[in-house]
């Protein structure tokens, strides 16, 4: 007598399903693992190619033309912020209806103001702040735009600034705070000669 089990069908179709979702469990963890060993390479080959540059970076800087190094060759000087006489007042014209601060600044001292970032507050009758927001009134280079470019020793200038929020006080009724946030002077180095 030949006694042979037959599977069922619904034993077939279990089996078969999850046979497939075994090799694809397999074949999703093989495609993961080697998307991750190529990352892992592209990643280490991006740190080598960053920490290159780190250690060249004195000799890019020494290689870049006058206008761009001389822009790099700056310091942060807190301790010069007496020699930076800073003022803002608020003025209206027939075209606005709401007034507009106009910043005066004086570099008193010998150096180049390379960067000078203030921060403005306008203030009502009643001591109440309305408006406050930071400008830069010395940028490196000149440009157009809000790029005013540097002071040189002893100038003066007269920003007119746009306010980033509606001052629909009168210009009588408000007074200007300013506080200097940033100053950075333009530090000489030694004469390099150039070919």
């Amino acid at each position: 007598m030949n006694t042979t089990n037959r599977m069922s069908p619904l034993t077939a179709l279990f089996f078969g399903i999850f046979g497939i979702g075994a090799v694809a469990i397999a074949g999703g963890t093989a495609v993961l693992l080697r998307g991750l060993s190529i990352v892992d390479g592209q990643v280490s080959n991006i740190l080598e190619l960053a920490e290159g540059t780190v250690e060249g970076l004195p000799a890019i800087l020494e290689g870049l033309p006058p206008a761009i190094g001389d822009v790099l060759s700056d310091r942060r000087a807190p301790d010069y912020t007496p020699q930076i006489d800073v003022a803002v007042r608020f003025v209206t014209d027939e075209r606005r209806a709401a007034p507009r601060p106009a910043v005066t600044v004086k570099n008193n001292g010998g150096d180049i103001v390379t960067l000078l970032a203030i921060h403005v507050t306008a203030v009502n009758s009643d001591q109440s702040p309305v408006a406050e927001w930071t400008e830069v009134v010395a940028t490196p280079l000149a440009l157009e735009g809000n790029w005013r470019g540097p002071m040189l020793p002893h100038a003066e200038r007269v920003v007119l600034l746009s306010p980033r929020y509606d001052l629909s006080a009168p210009a009588a009724g408000l007074v200007g705070r300013v506080e200097i946030s940033d100053v950075r002077i333009w530090v000489a180095k030694e004469p390099v000669d150039r070919p």
